[in-house]
């Protein structure tokens, strides 16, 4: 990835449309102010997110770190993985044009998944011998129609794995 790949990502994600409603609080002063600074820093919790998932699973050559991360955010390194989810990961590959048409994915729920070692742990990544021991955080669907657990760390190898068929 190019310096100017990631610039022009990064504004794809930074600069959406105002969000809905900013500005609609009423006509008073202090209330519209109050409205209009809610609407803006929800837009920005929003960005973070998206910021957030950019850097952990679409950042090339390598994915940044979750303390990195978490650093730069202000946030834990665990929290780094619990502020954004699947749909934060789609809404960012539609905006920087990095989402494979084939891929199929959606927040992991235990009760969603039927293998059992899926429901424990990421089947996407690792082998029988040597399995992958993080949780899962997404269901991902491989190109047979199989679904599988999968976590942060091996999403980018699923998007690869999809953006072929």
């Amino acid at each position: 990835m190019t310096s100017q790949e990631l610039l022009d990502d990064l504004r794809a994600i930074c600069s959406p449309l105002p969000p809905e409603g900013a500005g609609t609080a009423g006509r008073d002063p202090l209330l519209a102010a109050l409205g209009d600074l809610a609407a803006v820093h929800g837009a920005a919790d929003e960005r973070v997110r998206l910021l957030l998932a950019y850097g952990r699973i679409f950042a090339t050559p390598r994915p940044r770190t979750p303390q990195a991360l978490g650093e730069a955010a202000g946030l834990t390194p665990a929290g780094v993985g619990d502020a954004f989810g699947a749909g934060e990961v789609r809404r960012v590959g539609r905006l920087t044009g990095r989402w494979p048409a084939a891929a199929d994915l959606d927040d992991h729920h235990r009760a969603g998944i039927s293998g059992k070692e899926s429901r424990l742990r990421c089947t996407w990544g690792g082998d029988r011998l040597n399995p992958c021991g993080e949780k899962p955080k997404y269901a991902v669907v491989d190109a047979r129609g199989a679904q599988w657990a999968c976590c942060d760390g091996h999403l980018p190898g699923y998007l690869r794995s999809r953006s072929g068929s």
